[in-house]
């Protein structure tokens, strides 16, 4: 069984920075929007002629991709689905035009299959799944924080963290002129990240996505 970790956090929080500590041989990026990663020689380190990064954004292509992968390219350990949010919303978009709620079930299940996939590929492959965070208010002030999803008729479905063992949010802290950069791995003032007791020494580490890889190995081998 496939270790699975959700990395979630805002824009500029240092999720897609993370990945530059990974071992590019040994990593393939699901490109889910489609976007440039934040460091240099990302474009170098990953491309279609490297056969690691894929542009993809459908739920049962990816599901697809991660078996393929899993089966056929035994290099690979670490698989990034970067920006996995927007596979909800993209399809949301597409599907803009059908009346009712049919389409928010199809999508919740697509999204569970698709989880339930990343478990259970080779024991020795990490899967991280990226995804924005949503603020929950009330009275006008955050109290807490969760995945991002593409609404509430998907969360009265399927609540995205309640898939996954590892939840790490990805948080910044600012003194003076210097910003630090980290993932919180257990509950922490508003951030509802987890991870199973023992596996992760400090609340806050490094976004560094090796030093996560070294961490899970270690727990679990």
């Amino acid at each position: 069984m496939s270790k699975l970790v959700a990395i979630v956090g805002d824009t500029g929080n240092g999720k897609s920075h993370s990945i530059q500590f990974l071992d590019p041989k040994e990593t393939y990026i699901i490109n889910v929007a489609d976007k440039e990663l934040p460091f240099k020689g990302s474009s170098k380190l990953y491309n279609r002629d490297n056969q690691n990064h894929k542009v993809v954004s459908d739920a049962n292509e990816i599901i697809r991709l991660l078996t393929t992968l899993s089966d056929k390219a035994t290099h690979i350990k670490n698989i990034i689905i970067e920006d996995g949010n927007y596979i909800m919303a993209f399809n949301l978009v597409d599907k803009a035009t059908e009346i009712g709620y049919t389409k928010f079930s199809v999508m919740a299940q697509q999204m569970v299959n698709l989880i339930k996939t990343a478990k259970k590929l080779r024991d020795d492959i990490n899967v991280f799944y990226f995804s924005h965070q949503e603020e929950l208010e009330d009275s006008g002030e955050i109290v807490a924080y969760k995945m991002k999803t593409a609404g509430k008729m998907i969360d009265n479905q399927v609540k995205m963290e309640g898939l996954f063992t590892v939840v790490l949010y990805a948080v910044t802290e600012t003194k003076g002129e210097k910003t630090d950069y980290h993932f919180v791995t257990n509950k922490y003032k508003k951030y509802p990240a987890k991870s199973p007791q023992g596996m992760f020494g400090d609340i806050k580490i490094p976004n560094n996505l090796q030093e996560v890889v070294n961490k899970i190995n270690d727990y679990y081998n």
